[in-house]
């Protein structure tokens, strides 16, 4: 398995996501780059999402809550690959379908990132990766809501941004 890292290849992409080439993760913000990156909700049986909280020595959005999984896709890595791994590495769930749910692009610093959003159902037991999760949580997607307006929680922008995304298809409770 490739090492997940600031030297790492990703794909740099154009303004329609189309492949120019790679480029190493710590370069992307310092050229303005267009990347890729895959979340992926977690659902349990009760339709809650299970949170990701980053680690107060996280590289960004420090004690953020966000997607259950997130990473960059790796240069010549598809997005379902991309998902499947950060399922594994993240949460250590290997029996997990990710479901493709739609992409979104994202302003981030200038560069554009094309976000592909996945669903996959799984109640636990999870083997989070210490290192890059600081907490784990399912939670109602109406009181993620609530958490937000209320400023109860710090999320990050682009959790928001999929939340919304999320819940405008019409896929707010997974059956």
């Amino acid at each position: 398995m490739r090492e997940v890292n600031e030297a790492m290849l990703i794909d740099r992409v154009d303004q329609s996501d189309a492949v120019i080439g790679p480029i190493e993760r710590r370069r992307v913000f310092e050229l303005k780059a267009n990347f890729r990156v895959v979340h992926v909700f977690v659902m349990d049986r009760q339709g809650r999402l299970l949170l990701q909280r980053i680690p107060p020595g996280g590289k960004r959005h420090r004690g953020h809550w966000g997607s259950s999984v997130a990473g960059y896709v790796f240069a010549g890595e598809g997005y379902e690959e991309a998902a499947r791994r950060r399922l594994g590495q993240e949460l250590g769930v290997s029996d997990a379908e990710p479901d493709f749910f739609g992409k979104v692009p994202m302003d981030d610093a200038g560069c554009t990132k094309f976000i592909a959003l996945f669903t996959a159902r799984h109640d636990g037991p999870f083997r989070p990766d210490l290192g890059h999760i600081a907490a784990l949580e399912f939670v109602p997607l109406d009181e993620i809501a609530m958490m937000h307006r209320r400023g109860e929680r710090p999320f990050t922008p682009t959790f928001l941004l999929l939340l919304n995304f999320f819940s405008h298809r019409g896929l707010v409770h997974v059956p």
